[in-house]
């Protein structure tokens, strides 16, 4: 697997990079949802609907955490863009023995109370009108492999242009209580339900 590389003018670069591009393409971009910072390492599990996932959690972070921003690519993308690799992007490989070493690294990066771990549980990118999602196994053994507690925080992020030119962005945010750690089926039904009341409020707001 291909690990993490930080770089300080690689970080500083993308979330200047970042934030320029989301205001240069979208009229607005907004976040919902209160999730206090206790302090832990920080999992966040996003829909991934287009190229602009990683840089929409970059800005969110920018925002709210300022952690080091790691996402989790397939390997053979991040092989052909490998100076994400100096911002924090890091490979899984589907089907390999490398994926145990991939969920063991993730595990890693979160007992690490400076890190953000960005993953993509539905394994691929899939329309934005996907209401339903089924995740790849990984999740539960990512915080199994973690020492403490990460924050588990949903996101969901909606666009919608209505009569403008430019599309407005919203990321609905939510912190997962939990005692115990939670099947993989567990969070899917739980992020389901959350994708579900953010897409109705985004909806009533609008």
């Amino acid at each position: 697997m291909i690990k993490a590389r930080h770089k300080k003018p690689y970080d500083w670069f993308f979330k200047w990079y970042s934030r320029w591009m989301i205001k240069a393409h979208f009229r607005e971009m907004e976040i919902h949802g209160n999730v206090a910072d206790d302090g832990n390492p920080i999992l966040v599990i996003g829909n991934h609907f287009s190229w602009w996932d990683g840089f929409i959690m970059v800005e969110v972070n920018n925002r709210l955490w300022r952690r080091y921003f790691n996402v989790m690519m397939l390997e053979e993308q991040l092989e052909n863009h490998m100076f994400l690799n100096k911002a924090g992007a890091f490979s899984i490989k589907k089907g390999e023995r490398s994926l145990v070493e991939s969920l063991a690294y993730s595990g890693e990066l979160l007992s690490d109370s400076e890190n953000l771990v960005l993953m993509f549980p539905q394994g691929e990118i899939q329309t934005k009108y996907t209401r339903k999602f089924e995740f790849e196994k990984g999740v539960e053994t990512i915080l199994k492999k973690s020492q403490g507690k990460p924050q588990v925080v949903f996101s969901a992020a909606l666009i919608e242009y209505f009569s403008y030119r430019k599309p407005r962005m919203d990321v609905y945010l939510q912190k997962l209580d939990y005692e115990i750690i939670p099947s993989t089926s567990d969070l899917q039904d739980a992020y389901n339900n959350f994708f579900k009341e953010a897409v109705e409020k985004n909806n009533v707001d609008r």
